[in-house]
């Protein structure tokens, strides 16, 4: 059974948020600027900061902005330059009884090929940019929500699935890059005993997260027209028609 979770766009200190929150206990473990790692908690935020966003204490930022929002202080948080209320996209799969959920954000321009420098920032910068005024750089945050317990070994297995799957979506799209410089996830699932340890491509709970994870990459990036450049109308349409 699904867990029962709201989500939600909220504004504070002049940016858009996104909030989800469980009626139970989740257990995550995650990536992110603010209590990352193996952990217990109800809520999770995805951060919008500006374009050029610099900060020298970024964590008691993200605490401010919870404190903002009204959130307890044990929310799992991630921080975007990518406009929130924009991009912010769901995607649930169901598949041969296994549940995922997906909430991503996503952005590029810092998107390189793992192992590779980024290079020609100002270049990428710039066309950000010129494709609309209101769209920044951004990163691509993926939080992974699963029907059913998860072991440890189950949750770091899950986050190489729904990383893979990122770059399955970012391939579909045309990019030879496998994500973001500042990409983060988090895997959530509920408590319990006897829980999942294989969640890996060929599982019927790993097929589910990388469908809904693919898509909601995939859904995020397209709704910014971000698209790799020299690409027709009719090719975007055909790509949107797909996924």
């Amino acid at each position: 059974m699904r867990p029962t979770m709201r989500s939600r766009i909220q504004s504070a200190e002049g940016m858009s948020n996104a909030v989800i929150e469980f009626d139970e206990d989740m257990e995550f473990l995650s990536s992110v600027i603010l209590n990352g790692g193996s952990r217990t908690s109800r809520s999770v935020m995805i951060m919008q900061v500006s374009k050029d966003h610099m900060c020298p204490d970024p964590k008691s930022e993200v605490i401010s902005r919870l404190k903002a929002l009204g959130l307890p202080l044990d929310t799992v948080s991630f921080m975007t330059a990518a406009e929130v209320e924009y991009v912010f996209t769901e995607a649930y799969v169901k598949y041969e009884g296994a549940e995922m959920t997906a909430y991503v954000t996503a952005g590029l321009s810092n998107q390189v090929v793992a192992g590779e420098v980024l290079e020609n920032w100002e270049e990428r910068h710039a066309l950000s940019n010129r494709r609309s005024a209101a769209l920044r750089p951004g990163t691509i945050n993926i939080i992974a929500v699963s029907s059913v317990p998860l072991t440890e070994a189950g949750k770091v297995n899950a986050i190489i699935t729904v990383t893979e799957a990122k770059t399955a979506a970012m391939n579909y799209l045309g990019y030879k890059e496998t994500g973001t410089t500042s990409d983060a996830v988090a895997i959530v699932s509920p408590p319990g005993d006897n829980g999942t340890s294989l969640t890996g491509t060929g599982t019927p709970i790993g097929i589910a997260a990388a469908r809904a994870v693919k898509k909601a990459v995939a859904t995020a990036l397209m709704r910014r027209d971000d698209f790799p450049e020299g690409y027709t109308e009719e090719r975007k349409e055909k790509l949107r028609g797909g996924i």
